[in-house]
């Protein structure tokens, strides 16, 4: 009995993976974009006699002083065919006092990171646990809410700032932390320290059964070659974000051409870009204080603070895949790295070799 349960079970879940593939994605352009049904941002026209006198509000004259600045990073160039648009990355709008500004974050690139520093300048405080963070951030709509679909939406009055990261290196960062982890390889994993808040390989659907492990057997976990291979196969079928939003190419969502400013911020350059950035926004009184050591072991967001450096954006989930590449790469699989993301490669810039 118990052996016809676990094999009733084990097909039940199988087929389950395969029903539910793709349940969080979304390919509607329109909700990157406030009000469009065009999947640009919609220009509002009023008529004369239906214009409102604006009320006087400091924050948004503050707002307007700081949007007349000039903008950090580069220009990031929208090609005549661009591809197609996955409304996935994370989208965080600044309060109203710091602009009219959105940080389009793709997952892997410190979304986590830069969500706490949105928190804190909204709240005044840096939150203490995740899940209230991300609570508080859904409900003052200035975050993904991933239950409707929806997210911060942009309109024609916005610089949106895109964070990028070495297509080779999050790559790497992505098998580290959603499919080694859930093997109970590497740090934060076993026992009550266990960490695989999203088990990429069972849920997506995408990968066959005895590679996604539905009762992790066999133990060892797949090597970085056979994912990037299983990952390659299943494009032949799939695109990357209906594999997994965690696989979507960087460019397809961020790349939300009719915003006011579109500029691209490599999360490689952080230290030349986020002084500006800091200026910019006004984002001082907020980089400090001991609610950030909970979050990058340092009493700051980034940078120097007390004579300490402060943690890299993406220290709550360290996989120090920058100073990895050598270790997992190798030619075929650099190979399929680039075959998979060559977009992101030629639209924001970086080169195809390996980082090493």
């Amino acid at each position: 009995m118990r052996a016809f349960l676990a094999l009733t079970l084990a097909t039940t879940g199988a087929a389950a993976r395969g029903n539910e593939i793709y349940r969080n994605v979304t390919s509607k352009r329109e909700r990157c974009f406030e009000g469009s049904v065009t999947g640009r941002p919609q220009k509002r026209r009023l008529a004369f006699w239906n214009r409102k006198k604006p009320k006087k509000d400091k924050d948004a004259r503050a707002g307007r002083k700081r949007d007349a600045l000039e903008a950090c990073g580069t220009i990031l160039h929208v090609p005549a065919r661009p591809p197609s648009l996955w409304c996935e990355a994370h989208r965080l709008r600044f309060p109203r006092k710091h602009g009219n500004t959105v940080l389009c974050v793709p997952q892997k690139n410190g979304n986590r990171d830069f969500s706490l520093l949105v928190y804190a300048m909204t709240y005044g405080q840096i939150p203490e646990e995740e899940s209230r963070m991300n609570f508080e951030l859904k409900h003052a709509g200035l975050s993904p809410t991933r239950g409707g679909l929806s997210m911060t939406t942009v309109t024609a009055k916005d610089t949106v700032y895109m964070i990028s990261r070495n297509p080779f290196t999050r790559l790497l960062s992505l098998y580290l932390d959603k499919v080694l982890r859930c093997f109970g390889v590497g740090p934060k994993t076993g026992g009550k320290h266990s960490h695989c808040d999203h088990d990429l390989l069972d849920q997506s659907g995408a990968f066959p059964a005895d590679l996604a492990g539905l009762e992790r057997l066999p133990k060892h976990a797949p090597s970085f070659s056979q994912f990037l291979k299983a990952v390659e196969r299943a494009t032949e079928r799939f695109d990357l974000c209906q594999v997994d939003h965690h696989l979507c190419g960087q460019s397809q969502g961020c790349l939300l051409d009719g915003a006011r400013r579109l500029r691209l911020l490599r999360l490689e350059d952080m230290d030349r870009w986020f002084p500006c950035l800091n200026r910019t926004l006004g984002l001082s009184s907020y980089l400090e204080g001991d609610g950030w050591r909970r979050w990058t072991h340092k009493p700051c967001f980034y940078g120097s603070c007390g004579g300490a450096a402060g943690s890299n954006v993406g220290a709550v989930h360290p996989t120090g895949a920058s100073g990895r590449v050598g270790e997992f790469y190798d030619a075929a699989t650099a190979a399929i790295a680039r075959r998979l993301y060559r977009e992101d490669f030629e639209i924001l810039g970086y080169p195809t070799a390996l980082p090493l």
